[in-house]
């Protein structure tokens, strides 16, 4: 019953938290990418926390569904660090967040700090990916505020992302919400604000964003770097639970291998095994 019950979780909390890596493989949709008109939506001058220079900010009007361009419409955030010199060249760093859920535009300072060496010459572009931060974000809390031990006890709990699913659901077509969307939304901005060819940092999960992307315009990139890559074809949160028990195994092997942690911990295995099984008892 416990493994059926993990089975439904994670069925329906990667319905809610994955992206579809069904149209990951999906070229570019040209006609995604002439629903709005260069320069419709003109950035204006901004301040974004803990950024000490002038930003410029703005949205993108965009298709939730690019096959339905009369139907809803999202918000597509922008933020723009202009070139610390003035004169920027025209392949700017875009940063593709991970999560996923992770707002772009919400960590300007931070990401201003790490590349200032190369934001010199070069503008840095934040675009928050649909369903995130200010491009019509959707949003769960499925965190106990009156109980934090419980969100350690069930970090995903079934009936909560069903809700969370419902709620989101009645808001969007989660359907639209992929990186293969989120490729088109990124081009036409980069078409739109004239820039060439993009150098893309990402990270985790942000990494299917940069492959994706690469996938569909690959003249549209001149540099990618890609740490902590996440396979396309990995499907998250599935092997998350497998992935840790491996874990855990390896560091068991290894302290069993080192005379010095086995001296001090001669049943490392056991021991651990039976305070989860204590924890899983109720008893503390």
């Amino acid at each position: 019953m416990r493994s059926k019950h993990w089975l439904h979780l994670l069925t329906a909390a990667a319905l809610v938290h994955c992206v579809s890596v069904a149209n990951a493989a999906i070229a570019g949709d040209p006609q995604s990418l002439a629903t709005t008109p260069a320069g419709a939506a003109a950035l204006t001058s901004c301040n974004l926390p803990g950024v000490v220079q002038p930003a410029r900010c703005g949205a993108f009007d965009r298709p939730e569904n690019p096959n339905r361009p009369d139907g809803r419409r999202i918000p597509v955030g922008v933020a723009v660090i202009p070139a610390a010199g003035g004169k920027a060249l025209p392949d700017p760093i875009v940063v593709l967040m991970g999560g996923p859920g992770e707002e772009a535009i919400s960590a300007a300072a931070v990401f201003a700090e790490r590349f200032a060496s190369l934001l010199q010459e070069r503008d840095l572009l934040l675009v928050d990916q649909r369903g995130t931060g200010r491009s019509g974000a959707l949003r769960c809390d499925l965190s106990s505020t009156e109980d934090p031990a419980a969100n350690l006890r069930d970090f995903l709990p079934l009936a909560a992302v069903k809700r969370c699913e419902q709620q989101l659901r009645e808001q969007a077509d989660l359907t639209q919400y992929s990186y293969a969307h989120f490729a088109n939304d990124l081009e036409h901005v980069r078409r739109a604000l004239g820039y060439g060819p993009l150098n893309l940092s990402a990270g985790s999960y942000g990494t299917r964003a940069a492959q994706v992307y690469l996938r569909a315009y690959p003249q549209s990139v001149r540099t990618a770097y890609l740490g902590s890559v996440v396979p396309i074809d990995l499907a998250i949160p599935l092997p998350l639970a497998n992935a840790a028990q491996t874990a855990f195994e390896k560091t068991f092997a290894a302290c069993a291998a080192d005379f010095a942690c086995h001296a001090a911990f001669p049943n490392l295995r056991d021991e651990f095994h039976e305070v989860v099984a204590r924890l899983d008892s109720g008893v503390r």
